[in-house]
């Protein structure tokens, strides 16, 4: 199964990559969607269905209900993670699929076409870039890279991330703002980076690199150390050990005591 979603993975990156698009904003205006996103979205949908018959599917561009996770199987796919760095011609935005069995993480897989680099994990099994096993690093917090952002949609939300933002670095090595949430926790898996948070985060971000995290020997986690769910957003947080995960929470904590959304 884990071969039949990088095959899919692989030829919507295809289509993501060729041809020209379209780009208009949804409800928010800092919120971009493409004709590519679309169509990518639509292949994936109609892969899946074909190829992992009865799988329930979940993806940022169409409407889903909880209804998706009472499936054996369910596909949660962004088909453009950084739309906005896609539209700029950034060559750094990913497709990424995840595959969730009854309703926990089992298989992600994420793929950037501009460096051909594609990271995947199946429970169990282990976490891989391109074939060779990757793990997360043993750096010390004093060594640490921070993958974080701002809250683009919602600013509101902006100054308990900039706050966390300035404690952290001045305790860490340095801070990274990729705009591509699984490919920012693939590099954590790959010993890339060392912490993650991000304050709202949708399920279609992060669930295919939450299994190749996990499978990394990484921890992940929400706003005190909850189990991820898949029907509504909610603060991540990603670190490679136990004590750094720790830290981080304990700083997003004391900005963030209580998730200040609904959905």
């Amino acid at each position: 199964m884990l071969q039949t979603v990088i095959d899919i993975v692989k030829e919507a990156a295809d289509i993501m990559t060729s041809g020209d698009f379209t780009v208009k904003t949804k409800e928010n205006p800092d919120n971009l969607v493409t004709s590519k996103d679309v169509a990518v979205e639509a292949f994936i949908r109609k892969a899946i269905a074909e190829r992992i018959p009865g799988a329930g599917f979940i993806g940022e561009e169409e409407d889903f209900s909880a209804d998706a996770l009472s499936h054996e199987y369910t596909a949660v796919v962004d088909p453009i993670d950084g739309t906005m760095n896609f539209t700029r011609q950034m060559n750094l935005s990913v497709v990424s699929v995840a595959l969730l069995h009854f309703g926990k993480p089992y298989i992600g897989v994420v793929f950037n076409p501009y460096t051909d680099e594609l990271f995947y994990a199946e429970r169990g099994k282990g976490a891989y870039l391109n074939g060779e096993r990757i793990h997360v690093s043993d750096r010390p917090l004093r060594q640490a890279c921070y993958f974080t952002a701002w809250s683009t949609y919602r600013k509101e939300y902006a100054r308990p991330c900039f706050d966390i933002a300035a404690e952290v670095y001045a305790e860490t090595c340095d801070i990274r703002r990729l705009g591509v949430c699984a490919l920012e926790l693939c590099y954590l898996a790959a010993g890339r980076g060392e912490l993650y948070f991000e304050i709202r985060v949708f399920p279609w971000d992060f669930a295919a690199a939450e299994a190749i995290v996990l499978e990394a020997g990484g921890v992940l986690g929400t706003l005190r150390g909850e189990p991820t769910v898949y029907t509504r957003p909610q603060p991540i947080l990603a670190a490679n050990s136990e004590k750094n995960f720790a830290y981080l929470a304990e700083k997003v904590q004391k900005y963030v005591p209580v998730v200040p959304y609904e959905n």
